[in-house]
């Protein structure tokens, strides 16, 4: 397994089951530590999928 490979899945096993906000807590946090964490950068696309998905969601629901 490679360094991408394990980010990815620390990232998986951080954010399974986290709310927004504690995703984003965790990204502050990861930030603090390192500016360039690569695991934060999975952490916030981690967020910006969830905003999206939510957003996807809010359209559906207005569709009907």
């Amino acid at each position: 397994m490679d360094s991408i490979d394990a980010k990815a899945m620390a990232a998986r096993n951080l954010t399974e089951g986290a709310t927004l906000e504690e995703l984003r807590e965790a990204a502050r946090d990861l930030r603090a530590l390192s500016s360039e964490s690569a695991l934060a950068d999975l952490v916030e696309a981690k967020i910006e999928r969830m905003l999206t998905e939510g957003e996807q969601t809010d359209i559906g629901a207005e569709n009907k």
